[in-house]
């Protein structure tokens, strides 16, 4: 089968730098989505002009309504489910203080997941002295799948696990970590920030929570997070709590809480509410696209970058298998100094991330295999 090597699922006109940059760095940042960028604008521009004339106490309320229906469609959940903040990790503390495994209880996670993904729940371990107990990666940064299911016994409280490990692009079954977690009473909670946009994640394969930011995959504005929370959870006392925690925000008394009987009991405070409606309308165009399709697209182009990098010569990290790699490519060039080199592609115009001593490329649905190509060409040249 033959394929238009031009081709891109998110086109030029919804993601201009595309055409001026080969930006393989979607893991740090996602290109923005033009729609989403001007929703903001338009927002903080009514509000500048009109204040609450243009944006009243209604507006406030329904704001994230339509947020909170997308990420219900992105996680293949209901609406009810969902919570919006500032961020994945404000959602992540509030929930891992919800939870509060007590001591002589455990966390499990691996030493390869990023800090925002972990550290909220080694504060409230610290704080009960539960016990953090960590799955070491290979030198590859590879998680061996069947070890790490191992680790899961009868004092485990929570598994917290990347959905995609930022480093590698290992990619976790959800299910089998779930109903792993779940024979032995535990939790599955997920940060998703590396997944979301890029590969499909489903809750009812019996997921707990996930939580993720919109600023990577979801090609969409910093200051938003999105979190699904099981029923279950829905009933715990968050960690986080302030003025829209109660279940009539409006109703301003000190003197009485009563939490909303769903995932909105997470929503604590005033956000830039802005970046809301920027988040909608990236996350509208993901949906829209397919994340089947993008995965698919994104598998392609990723695997073409693969192929190329080993042809220079360079070591590929992480998971061998494509069934559990995702569009993240890390990659070492012996003999180079990482730093160094990652700076000479920037002058080069291919776009990556330095992380550790590695050098981290992450195509995504506005990438074509001309970009690949482009890429491998300027390595090739400066190697």
């Amino acid at each position: 089968m033959s394929f238009d090597n031009s081709f891109r699922l998110g086109t030029a006109d919804v993601f201009p730098p595309a055409e001026r940059h080969v930006y393989l760095d979607a893991a740090s940042v996602g290109l923005s989505h033009k729609g989403g960028a001007a929703a903001i604008s338009q927002w903080q521009n009514a509000l500048a002009e009109e204040g609450t004339i243009a944006f009243d106490e209604q507006a406030e309320v329904e704001c994230l309504d339509n947020l909170n229906a997308a990420a219900a469609g992105l996680f293949n959940a209901d609406p009810d489910g969902i919570a919006i903040a500032s961020s994945e990790t404000v959602l992540m503390q509030s929930l891992a203080w919800a939870v509060m495994p007590a001591k002589g209880r455990r966390v499990l996670s691996t030493s390869s997941t990023h800090p925002s993904t972990i550290y909220p729940w080694k504060r409230v371990c610290d704080h009960t002295g539960a016990e953090l107990r960590w799955m070491r990666a290979d030198s590859g940064l590879t998680v061996d799948p069947d070890a790490l299911e191992e680790m899961i016994d009868d004092d485990t409280a929570v598994v917290v696990l990347s959905h995609v490990e930022w480093g590698s692009g290992q990619v976790y079954d959800l299910k089998r970590f779930a109903d792993a977690a779940h024979r032995h009473g535990a939790l599955l909670v997920v940060d998703a920030t590396q997944s979301a946009g890029q590969v499909p994640i489903d809750v009812t394969t019996g997921v707990d929570a996930v939580a993720t930011s919109t600023y990577k995959w979801l090609c969409g504005p910093f200051g938003t997070g999105m979190m699904y929370v099981s029923p279950a959870l829905q009933q715990l006392n968050p960690g986080i709590l302030g003025w829209r925690s109660h279940k009539d925000m409006w109703d301003f008394q000190a003197d009485r809480l009563e939490l909303p009987d769903n995932a909105k009991r997470y929503e604590f405070g005033t956000m830039a509410y802005g970046t809301a409606y920027g988040a909608y309308e990236s996350v509208r165009h993901i949906l829209e696209t397919g994340i089947d399709r993008i995965a698919e697209h994104n598998r392609r182009i990723a695997d073409h970058l693969i192929t190329g990098l080993k042809g220079l010569g360079a070591e590929i990290l992480g998971p061998e298998d494509n069934a559990h790699r995702s569009a993240i490519v890390a990659a070492r060039f012996p003999g180079r100094n990482s730093r160094e080199f990652a700076q000479t592609l920037k002058e080069a115009n291919v776009i990556a991330s330095l992380r550790r001593d590695f050098i981290r490329f992450s195509p995504h649905y506005y990438n074509n295999i001309d970009d690949i190509d482009q890429g491998l060409a300027a390595i090739s040249a400066h190697l």
